[in-house]
């Protein structure tokens, strides 16, 4: 009866002491979800006027000057991506791009690698086109394809209030 009645105390005392932890990190919590942010990405592989081939989306909740990964891997191409958001001084948005792309071709069996860098200023909502092979004018030629990779940045807090 005695180590029931202290098993009973010392769960009781386990939670208050937890129910006060939690009323400590709650305010921390909330300034977190205040500036996080989402990333809602889209990569298609595009035949000139026709459908998308190949489609993948992913969405990912970061805070600003944090980075979300990308990958796509093919038969012959490997692109790695990552997107990192940063909040300037006024408030605004700056999504930073940064691409690396291995491209395998078949008669020379040679690695081609090209890196990319871009910094492109955003606002929440807006969606932003990010080609990680270039962009060519000239689809002349019946075998092109075009990579491109749609991110949306929107406010997590937003988000969730419209959940509700």
């Amino acid at each position: 009866m005695i180590k029931r009645s202290f098993v009973f105390i010392f769960i009781a005392l386990f939670i208050t002491r937890a129910g006060a932890q939690n009323n400590g990190l709650e305010p921390a919590l909330q300034a977190l979800l205040e500036k996080a942010i989402q990333l809602n990405i889209v990569a298609r592989v595009l035949p000139p006027d026709e459908q998308p081939v190949w489609n993948m989306k992913s969405s990912k909740v970061t805070l600003p000057g944090r980075s979300v990964a990308v990958k796509l891997v093919g038969r012959n191409l490997q692109i790695d991506i990552v997107f990192t958001p940063y909040q300037n001084e006024n408030g605004g948005l700056v999504l930073v791009a940064q691409g690396q792309v291995w491209l395998s071709e078949a008669p020379e069996k040679t690695t081609r690698y090209v890196s990319t860098f871009k910094s492109i200023p955003i606002s929440l909502g807006e969606k932003i086109l990010f080609f990680p092979l270039g962009f060519s004018g000239d689809i002349s030629n019946g075998e092109f394809f075009t990579i491109e990779i749609e991110v949306e940045v929107l406010s997590y807090k937003e988000l969730e209030k419209s959940s509700e």
